[in-house]
């Protein structure tokens, strides 16, 4: 879908587009997410793990990401929880820590906060609002800022079945790119889903299946410069 996900946010990866989505939750579901090779290069590597946990009061959810290969690698672990506010509004915070090592170079690190809310609307209707590296977190050694990134998103569900999303992000060093997604169900096995976006200019299509407690993902995206990307996730969901 583009990654035109802000107002979505309706699984344990919101810790990474708007963990006041993570309150959605009902059930404990976890999820291991790879992409073998980005842009045809298996050094872009891309493996993560998220498990996300409902109590009654707030949900919690923890998760680790690593990126690259032996000469340059990042690896982000990050936790987050997410609370209803009222009926309609949920509010969530995460933090990370990301750790990057450049052979020859040494290694660096950083904290980063962020945040956001989700709201309902109307009926079938979701804006979402995520602001992530708050503080204006920096890599410590290089003083390189982490981004810092704004997103404001919008889904509607006109059917039960069918959703569309649409997005604006906004990098503080970059314009903003606008993002439309849409997803179709069809008999609850099987979803769907396409976006585009500009600023860079993406095109994304995929497909989930689902069986029991199980949902197998497979998406591609294709950069304007730079090709196509295939990414593969699966998840597991228990009943809490």
């Amino acid at each position: 879908m583009a990654n035109a996900f802000t107002a979505v946010s309706d699984n344990l990866w919101a810790i990474h587009y708007n963990p006041a989505g993570l309150a959605q939750l009902k059930n404990i579901q976890c999820s291991a997410f790879i992409v073998p090779t980005q842009f045809g290069l298996p050094e872009l590597r891309t493996a993560a793990f998220c498990v996300a946990v409902p109590f009654s009061c707030a949900t919690v959810a923890l998760q680790i990401e690593n990126f690259g290969f032996e000469l340059y690698r990042t690896t982000e672990v990050g936790s987050a929880f997410s609370l209803k506010l009222d009926g309609n509004i949920s509010g969530g915070l995460s933090l990370t820590f990301r750790h990057l090592a450049i052979a020859r170079y040494g290694s660096t690190q950083s904290v980063t906060f962020s945040g956001g809310i989700l709201a309902f609307i109307l009926r079938g209707v979701k804006i979402g609002f995520s602001f992530s590296n708050i503080t204006g977190a920096t890599l410590k050694r290089s003083q390189e800022k982490v981004p810092q990134i704004c997103s404001l998103g919008t889904c509607w569900s006109p059917l039960d079945d069918f959703l569309l999303s649409v997005e604006m992000e906004k990098d503080i060093r970059y314009p903003v790119s606008i993002k439309w997604g849409a997803e179709q169900k069809v008999f609850g096995l099987l979803a769907i889903r396409a976006g585009v976006a500009n600023n860079p200019g993406k095109y994304s299509a995929g497909i989930a299946l689902n069986h029991s407690s199980l949902e197998f993902g497979y998406a591609g995206y294709s950069h304007s410069d730079l090709g196509w990307t295939h990414q593969i996730d699966i998840l597991f969901e228990l009943e809490n």
